[in-house]
């Protein structure tokens, strides 16, 4: 981090054009990281867009410069040239610029300086700086070390702050997950030490449903599926499902949750439509390791205890092929849900 720290510094006296990028379908870590970066940098006199592939849920719309956000889907050509000029590009959240989405060529193509902050396994050498440490419970948690690192903690304000908070708080589900560590609260203290009003970030994440998110989740939890000699749970919804409660963007958010909160459980599946294919999401309770799991069968990844893949088949065939997959993890899956 010493290297990358003063390396960086003496790129910046150079004053290049800064973009901050995130994944397809940003989340809690992905926007509260970035909002957090760009506000600083932004408090520095730098100049810096804050460039996603694709809008975010209604429910982190509150967090501070969310009016500045560009949306590469919705505004690509403009996008394209914030990227063509740039000289420094920020991913953060994602370690492949495949997972960018429609923004992954433009991003290959950029001959800017590139910089990844990420916690996700494997990442791919594409970046000319790298702080990447799969340990860490979030980006949000990251961007505070590497802000630390090159002394900007004071330039961050309290809005600023309670957007890394919520990356933190919502990637490590509420500072449940196995990834939530002593620093992880030593950081969370010192954002709470700028002001952040924790029972209001939560009230604005998680006390903000639709109606359609209701109705959702009570479809949702009557078709699952419970495959006792795999202790796995299956979700999922398919596009009817979706028509008929008005399905929105960040609906569905932490469904895939609810399999590991019964007894007795070890992995959650949950499966939506997405892009003609179906969009997976997987999680664990104790040592199955779904990234891999993802890996392996359904083009994805992620962490050892939530990850996400994509299928082509219909959501009858990636039930069963899923089920199929199950069959080699059998004994696994047995020995690890024993353990809780």
């Amino acid at each position: 981090m010493e290297r990358l720290s003063e390396e960086l510094k003496e790129y910046l006296v150079e004053r290049p054009d800064i973009v901050v990028t995130n994944h397809f379908n940003p989340d809690g870590d992905a926007v509260g990281s970035a909002t957090a970066l760009c506000g600083v940098l932004m408090q520095l006199g730098l100049k810096v867009k804050m460039i996603m592939p694709n809008d975010y849920a209604a429910n982190l719309k509150w967090m501070t410069l969310s009016e500045e956000v560009l949306f590469y889907d919705q505004a690509e050509a403009e996008a394209d040239t914030y990227l063509e000029n740039a000289g420094l590009l920020i991913h953060l959240d994602y370690n492949n610029p495949a997972r960018s989405g429609p923004m992954e060529l433009a991003i290959r193509h950029s001959q800017a300086k590139k910089l990844m902050i990420d916690h996700h396994q494997q990442p791919d050498d594409f970046c000319d700086w790298t702080y990447s440490d799969t340990s860490m419970s979030s980006t949000c948690e990251m961007v505070w070390h590497f802000l630390e690192a090159m002394g900007w903690t004071d330039m961050l304000s309290k809005d600023l702050a309670e957007a890394l908070y919520t990356g933190i708080a919502t990637d490590t589900g509420n500072f449940r997950f196995s990834s939530t560590s002593p620093l992880t609260h030593r950081v969370t203290a010192q954002l709470l030490e700028k002001g952040v009003e924790n029972q209001k970030v939560a009230s604005r994440v998680y006390d903000s449903n639709s109606i359609s998110r209701f109705q959702l989740l009570g479809r949702t939890l009557n078709q699952m599926e419970i495959l006792e000699d795999f202790h796995t749970a299956i979700l999922y919804l398919d596009q009817k499902d979706l028509d008929a409660c008005g399905f929105q963007k960040g609906d569905t958010e932490g469904f895939v949750n609810y399999g590991l909160s019964l007894n007795d459980m070890e992995l959650s599946a949950f499966i939506l439509p997405r892009d003609g294919g179906h969009k997976l999401s997987f999680r664990s309770k104790t040592s199955f390791d779904v990234n891999q799991f993802a890996r392996n069968y359904f083009e994805g990844g992620g962490h050892k205890n939530a990850a996400g893949g994509k299928s082509d088949r219909s959501m009858e065939e990636t039930i069963a092929y899923l089920k199929d997959c199950l069959k080699s993890h059998q004994e696994e899956l047995k020995s690890y849900a024993t353990i809780v």
